[in-house]
């Protein structure tokens, strides 16, 4: 897995000779994926040494690995990411507390799973609807919550620092949403899921690829797509352009994958 996140990255970083804070989002990820093994790490530690429960070493093992976090990222000692670049430091601050946050929401599935069982168990049963009603109007309130309070704001030097603290809420009220029916929930994209498994090259081969004009822009092969074109030769270039950067990126997984 460590290999799978930054093989790719370091090769371009290397013989592009761009800098790898260029592709933030693998340190970002590389850094949450050891988190968690670290945690869980702990967990297991605490459970076989000191005789805890599951819960109870679970539960200590998020505590810790909470107390952690605070204590890097709400003082001074954040600081730290400045001996590598400005860039860490914003971007690892932007969503400081999402590996904590998917830990926590992983201790409680099974839990989850147990409601679910619950709440969709109710054949052509009234309490069914209710149950699926109202969990979705408490999925969507959560995410008008944080819509009428943060979401709307456009300034992002405005939302930004609120961002770590306030995401969970339209998150779980998504998955409130999406996990609120049997229907929904046995539901999937197959186009998003081909796409999610080719994540890490599309955002990394984006810049090389896909942007131009410090990434504001994507190139112009067809012609008349220009800024000054139509709508309809600007949608073809963008069908175009996206078709051989899709391409492009399962074939650099392809070749990660069978190198590494």
């Amino acid at each position: 897995m460590y290999i799978r996140i930054n093989y790719f990255p370091l090769l371009l970083s290397y013989f592009l000779t761009v800098p790898l804070e260029l592709y933030y989002v693998v340190p970002l990820h590389t850094t949450g994926f050891v988190i968690a093994m670290v945690t869980c790490w702990v967990g297991y530690k605490l459970e076989k040494s000191l005789g805890l429960t599951y819960w109870n070493s679970r539960i200590a093992a998020l505590g810790l690995c909470l107390l952690v976090h605070i204590i890097f990222y709400e003082t001074p000692a954040v600081d730290f990411l400045l001996l590598f670049s400005k860039e860490y430091h914003f971007r690892f601050q932007a969503d400081k507390y999402s590996a904590w946050m998917g830990m926590a929401c992983g201790l409680l599935w099974g839990k989850i799973g147990e409601y679910m069982q619950w709440a969709h168990g109710f054949e052509n049963d009234q309490r069914r609807y209710i149950a699926t009603v109202a969990q979705c109007s408490l999925g969507v309130a959560l995410i008008a919550f944080w819509y009428g309070l943060f979401g709307h704001l456009e300034d992002k030097f405005v939302y930004n620092p609120v961002h770590p603290y306030v995401f969970i809420f339209p998150v779980i009220g998504w998955l409130m949403i999406r996990n609120s029916s049997r229907y929904l929930t046995e539901c999937h994209s197959t186009l998003l899921e081909y796409l999610g498994r080719n994540t890490l090259e599309t955002y990394v081969l984006q810049f090389h690829l896909f942007m131009s004009h410090n990434v504001q822009n994507i190139p112009v092969i067809l012609p008349g797509s220009g800024s000054d074109g139509t709508v309809t030769m600007k949608f073809l270039n963008m069908l175009l352009c996206g078709s051989v950067f899709v391409t492009l990126a399962v074939w650099a997984r392809k070749i990660t994958v069978a190198t590494q």
